[in-house]
């Protein structure tokens, strides 16, 4: 059964596909749990095995260091996909760490809270039966002290991308993902500040497979101005239901910054991002499905 949600991340059902919604931090409510879905009412319009599990709800206090939490595939599945989200509003003390595939059984993510006061987090994990050419690929470099840093991991042909994600191996809260996202059917890309005082590593994941029936991978555009909190949600094509998804903000630079990227049930994704910045840039959205 796919697990209930509630999170910052809002599933907006009268987005067409692929269309993306923008609305500032201030004019978002804490948005309502989405609905309980049965693994017989979703099997016609996925992968085999296809469940979503949550790992509930995680506390992530404010401190120096992020908080962690991870959530496992059942047995005779793997993951293909996954994401984390804060509960509640948006905010800007609220950003991502790390949202990646831990090994094939699952997903772990770690968040930072710079804020003044304890909040929540749920890390999801989209598993299925294992398909043929599956395979967890990464690629690492190194993420000096006060510099941000990219990476792809490439899903090897012909092979498509099921999900990818990232991994800092800094711990404190002033590293923090700028961008991930699905680069093509092929490619998982993201990018890292690294605003700690020690030199870290960034690792990027692709986790391929043999492309699934109605595979696709769904993105719009939207914008987020100086010193706001953008929630943006993103719907699979009709038949389809969301394997994994993304975010990238176009211009790469270290004010904007992750603050989720997670499931909304199995039609669609949503995305969060702040600006701490002083110029407004343009963010993509991205949502891999199939069937």
């Amino acid at each position: 059964m796919v697990a209930e949600k509630t999170s910052a991340h809002r599933w907006l059902p009268g987005i067409a596909t692929a269309a993306l919604l923008s609305v500032a931090a201030a004019a978002v409510a804490s948005p309502a749990a989405a609905a309980r879905r049965s693994s017989a009412a979703i099997s016609a319009h996925n992968p085999p095995g296809y469940q979503i599990i949550a790992s509930g709800a995680a506390s992530a206090p404010p401190g120096a260091f992020d908080s962690g939490a991870f959530a496992t595939c059942p047995a005779g599945t793997v993951v293909w996909g996954g994401g984390v989200a804060f509960f509640g509003s948006p905010d800007a003390n609220l950003t991502v760490n790390t949202s990646n595939p831990n090994g094939s059984g699952g997903w772990a993510a770690r968040v930072n809270n710079t804020g003044a006061t304890s909040t929540q987090f749920e890390v999801d994990a989209i598993c299925a039966n294992k398909p043929k050419g599956y395979k967890i690929v990464s690629r690492m470099v190194d993420n000096p002290s006060n510099t941000q840093s990219y990476s792809t991991a490439t899903c090897p042909s012909p092979n498509v991308l099921l999900g990818g994600g990232t991994l800092s191996t800094a711990d404190q809260v002033a590293a923090t993902l700028t961008s991930a996202w699905p680069r093509s059917s092929a490619k998982f890309t993201g990018y890292m500040y690294n605003g700690t005082t020690s030199d870290a590593n960034f690792i990027v994941y692709a986790i391929c497979g043999h492309k699934p029936a109605g595979y696709k991978i769904a993105s719009n555009s939207g914008s987020i101005g100086p010193g706001a909190t953008l929630e943006d949600g993103l719907a699979c094509p009709t038949g389809t239901s969301a394997l994994d998804g993304g975010a990238q903000a176009l211009d790469h630079v270290p004010a904007v910054q992750v603050s989720g990227s997670i499931d909304q049930g199995p039609s669609g994704w949503s995305i969060a991002l702040n600006n701490t910045g002083q110029s407004a840039d343009q963010v993509d959205g991205y949502v891999i499905c199939a069937a």
